[in-house]
């Protein structure tokens, strides 16, 4: 028999072994529930928006996604792996995109899941100088390099990346739009010139019909007026099209005399009016409550352009925190957030370009968004 002493010293050493391991068990199971806490606040985009992307992770889309089927995932990316918690507040969206890396996708057009911005797909079917899809189409303004260059507008399906429609164009492309409910598409080339920064050139601006891929308008046919009377000008140049959310109203740049100004077009009516000056190249919010555009400014004898937001209610201006010169048509990313894009060598010539956010509010420091990329498109999956 054990005697007293031993007993109790037996049962001393277990209590001891049995504090250890539950101390243990604690410990492990707090730092678990801790790391999973954290992954499920994390928010998406552009709180912590893509900052770099891998060339080599780019592969072309199978023959399922090419057609439209979801993508499944890859890779995981650590961080991102509870995003799904902030679906309500953050709608799972696509964007589409010109993809810009020098290789041999160079100029493709090319998607992201939002949530998954580093597993981009590539439609090898389409290759635009200039994109936009919304409401179930796109428009793609491509170039046919050779002795000489043509250039011209396709339509297609933004589920199977068929072309549903071409057509000629008559100059360089520069802007396109297609309207929230995809039956009207907007856009513009240079007939003259290639820049928005010169003096010389001007520009031809189209509306059209995408379900019968016929041209409704030239916007240099509608009547203008500003302060409630008639307003017109040989030198008319307009660009930079963005649809209100029924698609049966615009906003564009109209230029005259080296004035730039905001109209707000009626398409049946076939009129615009000037609601606004200096603003180039509009975009309306998902809201349709502001306008996000390039103000130009004249520094050192160049031009220069500030991003702006102006309030259509109040016409109040708010500067955005980007300081550097942004020559594009923005895109909103939601309600708060623009894309827009920047030459990825500021400092001179640059090949290709990345997209940027920042935030509406003129605080917040702009962030690096998607690389290799231009002329986004925001796209709602419901």
């Amino acid at each position: 028999m054990l005697r007293p002493n031993r007993i109790f010293g037996v049962l001393c050493l277990a209590s001891a072994v049995t504090f250890v391991a539950f101390a243990y068990w604690a410990r492990t199971r707090v730092a678990d529930v801790t790391v999973e806490v954290t992954k499920g606040e994390a928010p998406l985009p552009p709180a912590s928006p893509i900052t770099s992307s891998s060339t080599d992770a780019m592969a072309p889309p199978s023959a399922a996604e090419a057609s439209g089927a979801k993508a499944g995932p890859r890779s995981s990316s650590p961080g991102r792996t509870a995003a799904s918690s902030n679906v309500q507040n953050n709608p799972v969206k696509q964007i589409f995109f010109r993809y810009n890396g020098v290789d041999s996708h160079y100029g493709r057009l090319a998607f992201v899941q939002h949530e998954r911005p580093e597993q981009p797909q590539f439609i090898d079917a389409l290759s635009c100088e200039v994109a936009h899809v919304a409401g179930g189409r796109g428009i793609c303004l491509a170039a046919s390099r050779g002795v000489f260059t043509t250039y011209s507008a396709k339509l297609f399906d933004a589920k199977t990346f068929q072309t549903l429609a071409q057509f000629p164009l008559k100059g360089v492309p520069s802007r396109c739009r297609v309207s929230a409910d995809g039956k009207v598409a907007a856009l513009t080339v240079f007939v003259s010139g290639h820049s928005y920064a010169s003096l010389d050139f001007s520009t031809q601006t189209l509306l059209i019909d995408v379900e019968n891929a016929r041209i409704i308008a030239d916007l240099e046919e509608f009547s203008v007026f500003r302060d409630g009377q008639p307003f017109s000008s040989r030198d008319f140049n307009f660009w930079g099209v963005t649809f209100t959310p029924d698609g049966r109203h615009f906003y564009a740049t109209l230029s005259t005399n080296r004035q730039h100004f905001l109209v707000k077009g009626d398409i049946a009516k076939r009129s615009a009016t000037v609601v606004h000056d200096n603003v180039e190249c509009p975009s309306l919010s998902p809201n349709a409550a502001r306008v996000a555009y390039k103000r130009r400014l004249v520094v050192e004898g160049r031009v220069f352009w500030q991003l702006h937001i102006l309030d259509l209610i109040t016409g109040r201006e708010t500067p955005l925190a980007e300081k550097r010169s942004v020559d594009d048509q923005l895109e909103w990313l939601d309600n708060d957030y623009v894309l827009y894009s920047l030459p990825e060598n500021t400092g001179g010539p640059s090949a290709s370009t990345n997209v940027w956010v920042a935030a509406a509010d003129g605080v917040t420091a702009p962030r690096l968004f998607l690389k290799k990329a231009y002329s986004p498109s925001v796209v709602p999956l419901l």
